[in-house]
């Protein structure tokens, strides 16, 4: 059997998985009267369920056990324990909402374990002139980055796909650089591809919608915060060295979460309010206010995000780090103006 036949196939069966468990899960929600309530601050109009993100994990973990069996996929034993912890943190926090504080430090719980998977940032690849890190610095900004990446993602999940659309963009940009390099995870990206493409079928359902909610969100960060890890740990073998800054590249795979975060932080600040508050100052709730449908409005966040990554592959090699990043500013700028103003 080629590889091709195999990726294709296992996408596919993943897809089936995925559009099954979710309409299941659903229906056991529903039937439980396990309802996300709409208020004030709702995108949605009709009642709706937070068991995407439960289905999404059960698919995903079927799929990688069917992998893990065959020899296609390798899972380290400390990586599994902090995404299948911090799933359980969401999951307990769609049900009985865990207050903020409590949930900050079974995230840092979390990312000692993903600490511990073998992969970490030992080395800030050139930034500041800084490659090898010292221990204490490696923890710690491993720590950072991972309690940062799992939030942004959990705060940008506020219009139906959104969260969906830019977990894809930063997937399909990661399995093509690590298809490309040759290394042992690429069977992972069809699988987490089709797992949310069959959540989205029902996502975008008016009459069967269902969230992905704390359980999916968390989820889906820490496994982005994996290979976060992955693509900044020096050990780490990747094809685009020659062509983009690693800190860089893992950067614009995040940039909408990223930048939405920073901003919604920054104007909670200067008004005086936690940054953790609740409120409907994220950029995805402008372009609701402007009109756009939510499919429309994380369609274009995803292609914005992804034009951007594309012109810093171009371009890096000729005008260098430091241009990039005025380049990604002016461009973030130009369509703020241009879409969300």
């Amino acid at each position: 059997m080629s590889e091709t036949f195999y990726y294709i196939t296992f996408f596919i069966l993943t897809l089936v998985v995925s559009f099954y468990l979710n309409g299941h899960i659903n229906k056991i929600f529903v039937g439980n009267k396990l309802t996300d309530p709409v208020n004030e601050r709702s995108s949605h109009k009709y009642p709706a369920t937070r068991s995407g993100g439960l289905s999404v994990f059960f698919t995903i973990c079927l799929a990688c056990a069917f992998g893990v069996s065959t020899g296609k996929l390798v899972i380290p034993l400390y990586a599994l324990l902090s995404v299948f912890f911090l799933t359980l943190t969401g999951f307990a926090d769609d049900l009985i909402n865990v207050r903020y504080r409590e949930k900050f430090f079974l995230q840092i719980f979390a990312a000692v374990l993903m600490f511990q998977s073998g992969y970490s940032i030992d080395s800030f690849h050139g930034v500041f002139n800084i490659y090898e890190v010292p221990w204490w610095l490696e923890l710690t900004s491993s720590l950072f980055v991972f309690v940062v990446v799992v939030n942004a993602l959990n705060l940008i999940d506020g219009l139906d796909g959104m969260a969906s659309f830019i977990s894809m963009k930063f997937f399909l940009i990661a399995g093509g650089i690590i298809l490309v390099s040759k290394t042992e995870w690429f069977l992972f990206f069809p699988i987490i591809i089709s797992a949310l493409v069959g959540f989205l079928w029902f996502n975008f359902n008016r009459n069967k919608k269902v969230f992905l909610g704390d359980t999916g969100s968390l989820f889906l960060g820490s496994l982005m915060a994996f290979f976060v890890f992955y693509f900044l740990d020096s050990e780490s073998s990747l094809v685009t060295d020659p062509l983009i800054s690693r800190p860089l590249l893992t950067v614009l795979m995040l940039l909408y979460p990223l930048v939405d975060t920073l901003r919604a932080f920054a104007i909670r600040s200067y008004n005086n309010k936690s940054p953790f508050v609740a409120d409907r100052v994220h950029l995805h709730h402008r372009l609701a206010d402007k009109g756009y449908q939510h499919w429309q409005a994380s369609v274009l966040t995803f292609c914005l995000s992804t034009l951007i990554t594309a012109i810093n592959f171009l371009l890096f090699s000729t005008i260098g780090l430091l241009w990039c990043v005025v380049l990604t500013i002016v461009l973030l700028v130009v369509f703020y103006y241009i879409f969300f103003k």
